[in-house]
């Protein structure tokens, strides 16, 4: 199996870069609220971000940090989530339980985002910000969440950005990928069921697969063309099934970019957030 470090390298490089934002002072607006409990578990607890002159219009994004379901947190995205507050975008960057081998699964997960996404919506006048219309965005296992939770969870839901996240867990040759590679064991902890090359795979794969569950949610999907974790055809076959659905998405694909999108480059990590935050302004508010 690939190396926890290795992981976790790649999910701290991920949307690095991004000069972090100061609080305004005094009575100002704009405010940073950290380890907020949104649930009754170890886990959930999130970080809520309101820019100044905010409003009912104000895009408010769900960021949901990857790390295979079953390590990493909210800190990993950090970066981004000061970017969305330079751009004037309220955010809540959330922890999830993380899947394991008993009672803990994608069921279990989708429970905490939506737990989160409620607290949300019940503080919204007092936090002045929306209590409905959110955009969900997630990198690697939690773009594969926030997919999952827009398309069979929420009504609230007003687009998905999502980077590099796995989309179909019915297509045997990636199956077959992730057990070379050494992910079956956390694809299996997120299904809950076992996968063996030659036995008919268990509905809970296609359960759990977004693919199967597309609604008409604008959708802006960010990979690299050379990833080895997350292939790109898995973001490939999402773009085609939301192409004949006719409903509205974008692929950007990074050209020889791994999972982490090669954002230490310059240049694309400038077209990455840039695409990412005019997707959110224009569907989210």
């Amino acid at each position: 199996m690939i190396r926890k470090s290795i992981l976790l390298l790649i999910i701290s490089s991920f949307l690095y870069g991004c000069a972090p934002v100061k609080g305004l002072k005094g009575n100002a607006l704009e405010k940073k609220y950290s380890d907020i409990r949104y649930g009754d578990k170890a886990r959930n607890v999130m970080d809520v971000y309101l820019p100044a002159k905010r409003g009912a219009k104000t895009p408010f994004v769900i960021l949901i940090h990857g790390g295979a379901w079953t390590m990493a947190g909210k800190e990993y995205v950090r970066d981004y989530q000061d970017s969305l507050l330079k751009n004037g975008i309220a955010s809540a960057s959330i922890n999830h339980r993380y899947a394991n081998n008993t009672e803990i699964h994608y069921p279990q997960m989708l429970e905490d985002v939506n737990s989160a996404l409620n607290y949300c919506a019940g503080h919204a006048k007092e936090w002045n910000i929306k209590n409905k219309g959110y955009v969900m965005a997630g990198v690697s296992s939690g773009a594969h969440l926030a997919l999952l939770y827009a398309y069979t969870t929420s009504k609230k839901i007003n687009a998905v950005v999502e980077f590099c996240g796995p989309t179909n867990f019915t297509d045997t040759t990636i199956l077959n990928y992730a057990s070379k590679v050494g992910l079956m064991d956390v694809i299996q902890k997120m299904t809950g069921k076992t996968y063996q090359k030659g036995v008919a795979i268990d509905p809970e794969f296609a359960k759990s697969s977004p693919i199967t569950h597309i609604k008409n949610i604008p959708v802006l999907i960010i990979h690299g063309t050379a990833d080895p974790i997350v292939d790109f055809s898995q973001s490939q076959q999402l773009s085609d099934a939301l192409n004949k659905q006719q409903i509205k998405h974008k692929l950007v694909s990074i050209k020889g970019a791994g999972h982490d999108l090669n954002l230490k480059d310059a240049a694309t990590r400038q077209l990455v957030y840039r695409e990412a935050i005019n997707w959110i302004i224009q569907n989210g508010q």
